[in-house]
């Protein structure tokens, strides 16, 4: 017979027993369940498309398709795209010395394109890192791919030019420069979104950009926020100023006061009439700093009208200026967007020109800013562009220009322009401020103080003020037989 006891213990053992076997069951079940969650898990990552502006990394991970230190192409690609793509992918899985060397095949089949000399000197920069164990010094540069390949390529070249020249150079400690490039297109909403995300990168040290003055406006209360210091190679609003901006093209202020002077001291002109966009700060900065110097020289600011008008008529504005104002000149103050629209206004009025060799007959005499210096422009040199009168930041056929100049047509293989040449003055600012242990405050207390020499930049000596503005003059050029020429 069995005891109350025996019948106890025989039934938890059979309790036991029966929860350790369910137990078993159980986590066998649960270990089946994991591995199918992550197969699935996995499967759905590769499947899934990224959100718009992202792109898959591994085939997995999706990061951002607007900034990109060398793991993806920012621009479209037709021609040597094989190549470039197995660069991007040995770049991506950290075989960095692989990635160099088809970045650099890739670069000598197309000498022209800045993005994959700053890959190849990227790939360089982490190879190097990893023999060393020395990370490199990284700065970003934002440009407006989406809007202008054109002009994004034109201020990559000068930072790719002197980022090759530091890495080919004894360099400091061996550390190599890294470039991060970010596309905004010269929206300000994106503007702001890729400053946001440059900040949180720590190891982004400064920032050149961005583009246009509009977006430069937007992201520029990010870079003040955080301390990362901005210099602005293209953007010359002076209605856009903070206390990490720094400029490399001379500002509105210059350039109205440039403008001003040549119409009324140099050519006598009384009365004007300037064409700008009433949405841009660079187009109303332009404009109001113009208006102040031209009428303190006793000229006359006729009309002030919008290019971005609902009602915005060409050829009506251009018959009103020239019969009705009775005005000889007009300012082309466009912003980046209506660049299009003022070479329609220099068509209008060459059409209304009854004959364009007398000057006594001609239409109105077309001044502008430097927005309007692009192949755009003189391209239609037989559309009404011929004489028109800029004023640009930098121009290679300067005296002082032609060292930079030189160099730059080796490299490129072909002429650049004033936006590569205020670019790689700020990258060589940001290099004249490295030391061996730095960080974003350093770098930017360094800035206020860098002296670079005519050697040292594009041609011209390089100083910051306390307001951050460059101690330099504008350039006036003019459209003679199709091409820009030194006025």
């Amino acid at each position: 017979m069995v005891s109350d006891s025996g019948i106890i213990a025989e039934f938890r053992y059979e309790i036991n027993h029966q929860n350790l076997s369910q137990g078993n069951w159980l986590g066998k079940l649960a270990l089946g369940v994991a591995i199918i969650s992550l197969v699935g898990v996995g499967f759905y990552k590769v499947s899934t498309p990224c959100p718009a502006g992202q792109h898959k990394v591994f085939g997995i991970r999706c990061i951002a398709t607007t900034i990109s230190r060398g793991d993806h192409s920012l621009f479209p690609r037709i021609d040597n795209k094989e190549n470039i793509d197995r660069a991007t992918a040995a770049f991506q899985n950290q075989n960095y010395k692989a990635a160099a060397n088809l970045f650099n095949q890739a670069w000598q089949a197309n000498q022209n394109d800045p993005e994959l000399l700053i890959y190849y000197n990227n790939a360089r920069a982490r190879q190097k890192a990893l023999e060393k164990n020395v990370s490199p010094f990284t700065i970003a540069v934002v440009v407006p791919i989406d809007q202008s390949e054109s002009r994004a390529k034109e201020i990559l070249r000068g930072v790719a030019q002197a980022q090759h020249k530091f890495n080919n150079s004894d360099r400091l400690n061996g550390r190599f420069l890294e470039i991060a490039i970010a596309n905004d297109g010269n929206d300000p909403a994106t503007a702001k979104e890729i400053a946001q995300a440059l900040v949180k990168e720590k190891s982004i040290l400064g920032v050149i950009g961005h583009n246009s003055s509009n977006a430069s406006k937007a992201a520029l209360p990010v870079y003040d926020q955080a301390g990362l210091a901005m210099i602005a190679s293209t953007s010359t609003s002076s209605y856009v100023n903070g206390k990490v901006l720094f400029r490399t093209a001379p500002s509105n202020l210059a350039v109205g006061k440039a403008l001003a002077q040549h119409l009324k001291t140099t050519l006598g002109l009384d009365k004007v009439v300037i064409f700008y966009d009433a949405d841009s700060v660079y187009s109303n900065s332009l404009k109001d700093f113009f208006k102040r110097d031209f009428e303190q020289l006793g000229g006359k600011v006729v009309r002030k009208i919008e290019l971005n008008k609902s009602d915005f008529n060409i050829t009506e504005e251009v018959e009103i200026s020239l019969y009705q104002d009775q005005v000889k000149a007009a300012m082309l103050f466009p912003s980046v967007e209506y660049i299009d629209t003022a070479v329609n206004i220099a068509k209008a009025n060459a059409n209304l020109n009854p004959n364009p060799n007398n000057r006594d007959q001609q239409g109105l005499r077309l001044f502008g800013g430097d927005t309007l210096y692009s192949s755009k422009t003189w391209q239609e040199r037989e559309q009404g562009v011929e004489g028109l009168t800029i004023a640009v930041p930098w121009f290679r056929e300067s005296p002082q220009a032609k060292n930079f100049s030189t160099a730059a047509r080796e490299l490129w293989r072909g002429d650049v322009n004033w936006r590569t040449a205020t670019s790689f003055d700020a990258t060589q600012a940001f290099i004249k401020a490295l030391v061996q242990d730095t960080d974003r405050e350093i770098v930017l207390d360094r800035l206020r103080k860098v002296n670079l020499f005519a050697s040292d930049t594009s041609g011209l000596p390089l100083q910051f003020t306390d307001q951050g503005e460059r101690q330099s003059e504008p350039v006036l050029v003019e459209v003679v037989d199709g091409e820009f020429k030194l006025k």
